[in-house]
């Protein structure tokens, strides 16, 4: 079994926002899995909406959020949730389906068909979708006399091994801690089948670094040059790619898995003083804006072009299963065995 690494993003109980002070009943608590450059981008601008109104962001690993949040139910000092998995979502609603208050006042008509069926209960709404990309130090990859992938069969070639374990130049997050390593185990799985699917992450073991904790620490290795290859979401990959000549973004013919993310109030915090005030602006204005800097890839009928340098106008799409269903989900992490 090959060690996991915990990113730096993902620090348990950490307080990102500039306020880091010990959440006081009038805060209004955030509980999120979005990286750094988000956060503070989301903090800034919330900040400058809502200058007398105390809000902090708490940073949680993807896993962790919805196991906190679970756990906690409904004593949880958690307002609004954000960047929270699907199928978490729908983990924490299972376990208590009055968790989360229910959103049908907003108007969801403001998201693209595609993605509108995601969300028929109305207890969360889509903050994001987000696409799988690969990075690439082309560096590395040139003192190993080894060439840039062009599909998933190119990933196992032997090019991209060490001389030992746990020494090749490919490093990819652990499905069971990160969405982004479960969006690319599930849409390999989708496309190849049980058999053949589990048996690619078998040959892809051979080639790996490590399986990281944090779904952004691959990108930042390949930056360091502590890696080749990284398996990683699309719009950070293109995000590094734009401040380090080095590495280069590689997207397959073949299609990109994606994963969405939510966004939601636990239910009977609604009526906490700025609570709503501050979700409604994320819901209607703030999730939009971020999205293009961030999170381009299209979930709103009027959302704008990517700000991102460089990144694909067009994106093939990996046919991911079961993208909301929890119990899919927990079958296939049940089968991973790194």
């Amino acid at each position: 079994m090959k060690k996991l690494l915990l990113g730096s993003a993902i620090i348990a109980g950490a307080l990102v926002s500039i306020s880091l002070t010990s959440c006081g009943s009038n805060e209004i608590i955030i509980y999120t899995a979005a990286e750094d450059e988000r956060i503070e981008y989301l903090d800034k601008e919330i900040k400058a909406k809502f200058p007398q109104t105390p809000v902090v962001f708490q940073a949680l690993g993807t896993g962790e959020m919805a196991t906190r949040l679970q756990s906690e139910d409904i004593y949880t000092k958690c307002d609004i949730f954000y960047d929270l998995e699907i199928t978490n979502a729908e983990i924490i609603l299972n376990k208590n389906k009055d968790m989360f208050y229910d959103l049908s006042e907003y108007n969801f008509d403001i998201y693209e068909d595609s993605v509108k069926t995601y969300m028929s209960k109305k207890k969360y709404a889509l903050n994001s979708k987000v696409y799988n990309g690969f990075l690439v130090n082309k560096e590395v990859l040139t003192a190993k006399g080894a060439s840039i992938p062009t599909s998933y069969n190119d990933l196992l070639k032997s090019e991209y091994r060490g001389s030992q374990n746990n020494s090749g130049i490919v490093v990819m997050p652990n499905p069971k801690s990160s969405g982004t390593g479960y969006c690319l185990y599930n849409g390999i799985y989708s496309k190849l089948g049980e058999t053949a699917g589990l048996k690619y992450f078998d040959d892809l073991n051979l080639n790996i670094k490590e399986f990281t904790t944090s779904g952004s620490a691959p990108v930042k290795s390949v930056d360091r040059g502590d890696a080749g290859i990284a398996a990683g979401m699309l719009w950070q990959c293109c995000t590094y790619a734009n401040k380090n000549d080095k590495l280069q973004v590689v997207t397959f013919e073949e299609g990109m898995p994606f994963n969405l993310f939510t966004m939601g109030i636990v239910n009977t915090h609604e009526t906490k003083a700025g609570v709503k005030e501050v979700f409604e602006y994320l819901f209607n204005d703030l999730n939009k804006a971020q999205n293009e800097y961030f999170n381009p890839d299209k979930i709103y009928k009027t959302q704008g072009a990517a700000k991102i340098e460089g990144y694909p106008t067009t994106i093939n799409e990996l046919q991911c299963n079961g993208v909301s269903d929890y119990q899919y989900k927990q079958n296939l992490l049940d089968k991973w065995k790194f």
